[in-house]
């Protein structure tokens, strides 16, 4: 189902574990010596990307493997929190749209319910409403939501849909498959249709968004162009590869914060957006990428 990324913005004040730790400076890539312009020189890192990073390989010794520690973590996640209230909102079943989609009226309810701030806007169609969309398009994944008919009704689910206080063990295979399903149907979905590009900028830009500042981009390609942040091509125009590079990165991360994986704020002058992540997570989609291309 597509989801139009997010307008507003989000911010929680709850953050993952202390990654600064783990941090380490990466080499910065070499630049043409001769270069007679102060325009960046495309290099192969994203221009639009910090230098320094978290590794990879860092991600599994960032996150807590007690599952009661693990559960916490998992549980302040919003695309799970969301899951869950969605679950009990179907309850037996709920109508459907012939679209597929729970109605205009119902979706008004559950987002009250999940507190969502559709900035005073009255969408028509849920997928609209990508904080509803993806946790919807995860338990669909995961089978433990199925469109019967005219309905939705709960599914069998690939593991149980464990509640975090009775099983904290089970939360965590719950919790952790939500969001390695997701993700996949998204890198399967595409860019195009409303999924994710999910190329290596934006998984490199991904790994950003753990450090202890969270990442910051340009608001727009507009703001990066005025700052003279775009590197040139070789008649001295901005070049437009890279500004697709950025384009498609930006919008991933966007449906990603809309689907609530990254918490996203946005700076009072609308000029910089601040993309903030957590090992959990990011752990979960490097999973579901290795999926995805082992499925070809």
């Amino acid at each position: 189902m597509d989801a139009m990324p997010d307008q507003h913005s989000t911010r929680d004040d709850e953050q993952g574990s202390d990654l600064s730790v783990v941090f380490s400076a990466s080499p910065v890539p070499e630049t043409a010596d001769d270069a007679s312009t102060d325009a960046p020189v495309p290099t192969g890192w994203p221009w639009f990307l910090p230098q320094d990073g978290l590794r990879h390989e860092d991600l599994a010794h960032a996150v807590d493997e007690d599952p009661v520690g693990a559960a916490e973590a998992l549980a302040r996640v919003p695309l799970v929190r969301r899951a869950a209230r969605l679950l009990e909102h179907v309850g037996q079943g709920r109508p459907l749209t012939p679209e597929g989609e729970l109605d205009p009226a119902e979706l008004r309810t559950l987002a009250a319910e999940l507190g969502l701030d559709l900035g005073g806007e009255e969408p028509a169609a849920m997928r609209e409403v990508g904080e509803i969309v993806g946790p919807w398009n995860a338990l669909a994944a995961g089978n433990w939501l199925s469109v019967s008919g005219a309905e939705v009704v709960p599914g069998e689910g690939m593991v149980p849909a464990a509640v975090q206080a009775e099983d904290p063990a089970a939360f965590v295979r719950f919790a952790r498959a939500l969001v390695v399903l997701l993700v996949l149907e998204s890198l399967r979905q595409g860019g195009e249709e409303g999924g994710l590009f999910g190329g290596p900028d934006t998984f490199t830009a991904l790994l950003h968004t753990v450090a202890p500042e969270g990442l910051l981009l340009p608001a727009t390609i507009r703001v990066a162009l005025d700052r003279g942040l775009v590197p040139e091509d070789p008649a001295g125009d901005p070049d437009m590869d890279e500004i697709n590079r950025y384009w498609q990165v930006e919008r991933d991360l966007c449906t990603l914060a809309a689907y609530g994986l990254l918490h996203r704020e946005t700076s009072p002058d609308g000029q910089d957006i601040r993309f903030r992540g957590t090992a959990e997570v990011l752990i979960e989609a490097y999973g579901a990428l290795e999926m995805f291309e082992e499925l070809g």
